[in-house]
């Protein structure tokens, strides 16, 4: 079976567990639409906080959120209940699909408009692609800005390699801000790190020494990448995040955040990242 769900006492679908004919699996949970797992070639390739909260009360610390927003903040999308469209065979794998619309509460807030946001997943045997179309209902233009914030799993992110950004121009914001631009690869994790690489390649690579596999990471519609982890000082500051899980994961994060995008009325947008497991 390809697809299971798991419905509440009122018969809404929280979570949705798709399943690969070779055995390859991904979870989503409709809060959020929130990929918390995705196993393939029997392995675990995203990472999900062990004191990640997921029953519905704040966003869930892991997997891959959806940022959406035109304020500084990761916005409502990631804290929302989206609704679950169904899903899709096919030859090489299956598709499912979740939407978000505009409520009272999103009307009322500080982005007042009519909208769609549609997420399609989609899983094969060594891949995991996700996509977001962001659609314009209203009657004027809307603004906002997104990202796909990727939690990639490592065994050890001092062993861990990312390659594809040399000589790419980022905005540190650690550091309040400012330019800077990469000269070496591959780029490793030494400090707390939150960069934004605009009109950044769309193809980079992650490696950790020793292991025989490499996962890909490949955008389209998005210009930009951000890249973070914590690091120790910042791991303590989170409660839904252990002190030392700093050293299992490293966001890498297909966005479109170094500019806000502009949609006129009736007009859609949509922004791809792609994850694949490889050989090397």
């Amino acid at each position: 079976m390809p697809v299971k769900t798991t419905v509440d006492d009122t018969g809404v679908v929280r979570k949705v567990v798709l399943v690969g004919a070779t055995g390859s699996a991904c979870v989503i949970y409709t809060h959020g639409a929130t990929i918390t797992s995705w196993i393939s070639q029997g392995k675990e390739r995203l990472f999900l906080s062990k004191q990640a909260v997921i029953n519905g009360s704040k966003a869930i610390r892991g997997g891959i959120p959806v940022v959406f927003r035109k304020l500084p903040q990761h916005g409502f999308a990631r804290t929302s209940t989206w609704e679950f469209l169904g899903h899709k065979d096919s030859i090489d794998g299956v598709h499912a699909r979740f939407l978000l619309r505009e409520t009272k509460e999103t009307m009322s807030s500080e982005w007042p408009y009519k909208f769609r946001l549609t997420l399609t997943v989609f899983l094969s045997e060594s891949s995991l692609k996700v996509g977001l179309m962001v659609t314009n209902m209203d009657e004027v233009n809307i603004e906002f800005t997104s990202l796909l914030h990727t939690y990639l799993r490592t065994t050890n992110i001092n062993d861990t390699e990312l390659v594809g950004l040399s000589g790419c121009k980022y905005v540190d914001k650690i550091l309040g801000g400012s330019d800077n631009s990469d000269k070496e690869e591959p780029l490793v994790v030494t400090k707390s790190e939150d960069r934004v690489y605009a009109n950044a390649p769309d193809l980079l690579t992650v490696k950790v020494k020793g292991e025989k596999e490499i996962i890909t990471v490949d955008k389209s519609g998005f210009k930009d990448y951000v890249f973070w982890n914590p690091w120790s000082e910042l791991a303590k500051g989170m409660s839904d995040f252990g002190d030392s899980e700093y050293q299992e994961m490293l966001c890498v994060e297909a966005g479109a955040v170094s500019a806000p995008i502009v949609l006129e009325p009736g007009k859609e947008w949509e922004g791809f990242t792609t994850l694949t497991v490889e050989s090397q």
